[in-house]
């Protein structure tokens, strides 16, 4: 009767570390999907800032047009962005700038047309060392 008696006593322990052991693995998990779920809200939060600042710079552009070229100041208007956002952004004109417009010439059967195509013009934001680019053919004069 002694040896059923110690064998119970031993076991006891095997529950309590089994139990402890369980304990380990799910809170290892739970820091896991924390570390996971804090990456894909930043990558969320960073994706919608970079939205905002393309909407921006395409309303800018599509206002201003080549007069840019000549005038960057409504580049340090940031009416289009929310409030907490104006301060860490910078718009400014691309590296390439404004290029120059180009003469394009096209035949369609026995017609011939020939004009100069608008120039493109690229702005750069910068924003928590991100940079977004948006480059388009601009209108030839602003807001047409």
């Amino acid at each position: 009767m002694s040896t059923c008696s110690n064998s119970a006593r031993h076991q006891r322990g095997d529950v309590l570390l089994e139990a402890l052991v369980g304990v380990l693995i799910t809170s290892l998990i739970g820091a896991g999907l924390a570390g996971v779920t804090a990456r894909v809200l930043n990558s969320q939060h960073d994706a919608a800032v970079g939205a905002v600042l393309v909407n921006e710079m395409r309303n800018v552009l599509q206002i201003n047009g080549v007069d840019l070229c000549g005038d960057d100041a409504p580049l340090e208007n940031l009416n289009g962005l929310p409030e907490g956002l104006k301060e860490g952004v910078t718009l400014k004109l691309g590296a390439s700038g404004c290029g120059a417009g180009v003469s394009q010439s096209v035949t369609l059967g026995a017609s011939s047309f020939s004009g100069i195509m608008p120039p493109e013009v690229a702005i750069d934001a910068v924003h928590e060392g991100s940079t977004y680019t948006v480059r388009t053919v601009a209108p030839v004069t602003a807001g047409a």
